[in-house]
């Protein structure tokens, strides 16, 4: 039986998702960075996900954002994304599963291998 790797990984993603860590592509061309798999609607084919909304966003607030994040050691912190960056935010996006074209799990190659595991977010310009 085929597996589909994109919509299985999707379903079993648990907890918030720092930003700028998973983006989400449709088909349309469309990119979002997901915040969280809401809820899943396997009758209807639908996700109910959750996106990190970066439209009012500098190049500025994205590094603090990037910064802040790298400095986090619990993913429960994401729950408070106002203290992360006041313009944080997210919406929600239903779409349905054949929508998705694919997803991508950024990761910082440069990162030490010591710090792999405490880090959650992506290496900042100013580190």
């Amino acid at each position: 039986m085929p597996v589909d790797f994109v919509l299985g990984w999707l379903k079993m993603i648990g907890g918030l998702v720092p930003p700028f860590c998973v983006e989400v592509v449709l088909r349309d061309g469309s990119r979002h960075f997901l915040h969280s798999v809401f809820m899943v609607n396997e009758e209807t084919g639908t996700f109910l996900l959750r996106v990190w909304d970066l439209r009012a966003f500098s190049e500025v607030d994205i590094e603090t954002v990037k910064v802040k994040v790298n400095a986090m050691r619990d993913r429960d912190a994401l729950q408070k994304e106002h203290e992360i960056h006041p313009k944080l935010d997210w919406a929600n996006l239903r779409v349905p599963f054949n929508e998705i074209a694919y997803c991508v799990e950024w990761h910082d190659r440069l990162w030490p291998e010591e710090m792999r595991r405490k880090q959650i977010g992506f290496t900042s310009r100013e580190s």
